[in-house]
């Protein structure tokens, strides 16, 4: 997993358990449990894509002087290298590079990195970002576009090289995962919500009706949802047309709950529900009572299918058909349990 937000979190025989894909508890994560899991702290700002050769001057918390480096491509590159020899990463034979929010932005980056550049060509690879389709909202652009001087991510390839070499002048589109999509050859799974809470809000795609507030029309949001939804349909078609000659299948997993990531469950402790939804025996699940479910999969028995038939099932991409009203399964009642009763 390459993304942490602050957070409470579960132990499990005195092991930090952050839950979802990456939990230590058999009941829980049955699938996954037994996997060797390495978390990457996320600490370049630009999902682990920035390169910039000289230092940025900045000051600390005291005024001092400071530098500040912004070498996430080359930090990502590092851990798996020390993995590959100090951790016998290099007799695994199946990998899967996941992530939340910012991380799961770093999977559609590095993905292809890692399988073609950094792995043996024998490893199964596949990617699973949640909660990274972040869409090219204008402001949103506008921002990623500024912060790409600073990072350098396109400017040093710390992003899919597919996507660079299709867009010629405007390589800022592959900072964003509506583009990135369909020029990753590797095997992925997209999980999202199409009402991102995360997105709404900082995507001021418009006034959502959650308990206590007012919201006379709610429409752009439910555009916003629609047009998620079929984005992702419509790169998942481009990118197996693309990719027809390469062994890799995909696969999405996009419900319509308010809720922002969903394959963990270790930053519950926020006061809007986060990293919830994976299997409702979570206590992330449990708080917020989620039972998050598209034709009655959840989000870890839909991952699950999709892996373990090498995304042969003909349930490999589920999207909800509900707009986020609608939803029984996820409706957000806008307070959680008592974190002493979970």
């Amino acid at each position: 997993d390459l993304n942490r937000h602050e957070s409470s979190t579960a132990f499990t025989n005195g092991v930090v358990d952050y839950g979802g894909i990456l939990g230590a508890n058999s009941t829980t994560n049955p699938d996954f449990y037994t996997w060797n899991a390495v978390f990457i702290h996320y600490c370049d700002g630009a999902s682990f894509g920035s390169n910039r050769v000289a230092p940025i001057a900045v000051k600390n918390k005291q005024g001092q002087e400071a530098q500040m480096w912004m070498r996430g491509r080359s930090n990502f590159d590092a851990v798996v290298q020390d993995l590959l020899v100090n951790e016998h990463m290099s007799n695994a034979t199946e990998v899967i590079l996941s992530g939340g929010s910012a991380g799961g932005l770093a999977v559609y980056y590095n993905l292809d990195h890692l399988a073609h550049d950094l792995l043996s060509k024998n490893v199964r690879v596949t990617g699973f970002p949640d909660a990274g389709f972040f869409m090219d909202a204008p402001n949103y652009v506008e921002d990623f576009q500024g912060a790409d001087a600073v990072w350098n991510v396109t400017g040093s390839s710390g992003t899919n090289q597919n996507c660079l070499d299709s867009y010629i002048g405007e390589e800022y589109k592959c900072l964003l995962a509506p583009y990135l999509l369909e020029h990753i050859e590797t095997s992925i799974y997209v999980m999202n919500s199409a009402y991102d809470a995360w997105q709404l809000g900082n995507n001021k795609v418009g006034c959502f009706p959650v308990p206590n507030t007012t919201c006379a029309n709610d429409t752009s949001v439910m555009l916003y949802g629609a047009a998620l939804k079929a984005r992702v349909k419509n790169s998942l078609k481009n990118k197996a047309n693309r990719f027809k000659n390469v062994s890799s299948k995909s696969g999405a997993y996009i419900d319509s709950c308010y809720v922002h990531e969903q394959n963990v469950n270790y930053c519950s402790g926020q006061g809007m529900p986060n990293c919830v939804g994976w299997t409702p025996s979570e206590s992330g699940s449990v708080k917020w009572g989620y039972r998050t479910a598209i034709r009655n999969f959840t989000p870890q028995q839909a991952f699950s299918e999709f892996y373990f038939s090498h995304g042969n099932s003909k349930n490999s991409v589920l999207i909800d058909e509900n707009e986020v009203q609608e939803n029984k399964n996820c409706v957000y009642e806008g307070h959680p349990v008592l974190e002493g009763s979970v």
